[in-house]
């Protein structure tokens, strides 16, 4: 079960979210190289973490392994303010587009092809879930372009939005990922379970 934390309720979550930024400036600045993001304080935290983000956090026994944020493509968001340099088109933009941002596996949890019981899949799920239960059908993200390969096969619609760039270790490439309910279904199927993984999958006004 993912762990739903909405931007606006971010101070009663204080210490699972100091965990959460410290995870990612583990995954993003230590491993992968993303040195624009380093802080000082081995927190990666950007403008876009406010009130209108959507945390979702993958625990196992209260540790951190994995970790996603929903951005609503209403506002400024990456693609339009701090990657825009990767789209050679327009990204899609509206209240039924989410961008989803910062998805990171711990190490000691990723698989070379997805596990039924790995954070990877419950990600995955995760923001279909959330997606549909805000009337959205569409992401669009920034990511190791050999993930494509994995999103197609969940049955995601891949459109990439201009060429692989190289950002401190990765080769990364904006994309713009369709989802339905065969998503959802290919998923499940993939994870041997009919269950949702969103511990309050209902709709988020942050997504207006």
């Amino acid at each position: 079960m993912l762990k739903v934390i909405h931007g606006s309720e971010v101070s009663a979550h204080q210490e699972l979210m100091d965990r959460v930024f410290r995870f990612r400036h583990g995954v993003f600045v230590d491993e992968k190289g993303w040195e624009d993001l380093r802080q000082p304080d081995a927190r990666e935290r950007d403008q876009f973490d406010d009130a209108h983000a959507i945390h979702q956090v993958c625990l196992r026994d209260e540790e951190i392994v994995g970790y996603q944020r929903l951005l609503p493509t209403t506002r400024r968001h990456l693609l339009t303010d701090v990657l825009g340099d990767l789209c050679r088109t327009k990204p899609p933009r509206g209240p039924r587009v989410f961008e989803w941002t910062r998805f990171c596996v711990a190490p000691s949890h990723r698989e070379v092809r997805p596990r039924a019981n790995g954070a990877f899949l419950e990600l995955a799920q995760g923001v279909v879930e959330g997606g549909m239960a805000n009337r959205v059908d569409t992401v669009t993200v920034a990511i190791d372009w050999r993930l494509m390969v994995i999103a197609m096969q969940l049955r995601f619609f891949v459109r990439p939005l201009g060429f692989p760039k190289k950002i401190g270790r990765d080769e990364v490439v904006a994309l713009r990922m369709s989802f339905t309910g065969e998503t959802l279904t290919t998923i499940r199927q993939a994870r041997g379970c009919d269950g949702p993984v969103l511990e309050r999958p209902e709709r988020q006004s942050s997504a207006a």
